[in-house]
């Protein structure tokens, strides 16, 4: 019951993270105080929405450069990389979540491909 619950609070997180990223870092400063306040005001309930997850053992998964595991990721595509060794994450579409260490969401990504 649990995981399914913490699945939906998962889609209000990257409602949240999408919300935080789509403001332009140039527009938040003193001479637009509303936008500045709406701004902070996302980004601590962003925080304290992971502080909430972390408490009870809802972690991310942010696997960029780490080694393709299937348990945790799902390739969405395979793309060429220089510098970056064949296999490993280059791109994360979407953050993956673990509850209590097993995989809850996986992380969607673009893994490097032999060249």
């Amino acid at each position: 019951g649990i995981q399914s619950f913490c699945k939906d609070l998962l889609e209000v997180a990257d409602i949240l993270e999408k919300a935080t990223e789509s403001v332009p870092k140039e527009e938040i400063k003193d001479e637009n105080p509303h936008l500045k306040s709406l701004y902070e005001g996302l980004v601590m309930t962003e925080m304290q929405i992971q502080k909430v997850f972390k408490k009870h053992g809802l972690l991310r998964l942010n696997p960029v450069g780490a080694k393709f595991d299937p348990y945790e990721h799902e390739a969405l595509f395979h793309t060429a990389a220089e510098g970056q060794e064949p296999g490993t994450i280059a791109l994360v579409s979407k953050i993956g979540y673990k509850l209590h260490g097993r995989t809850l969401r996986p992380a969607l990504v673009g893994v490097v491909k032999d060249a």
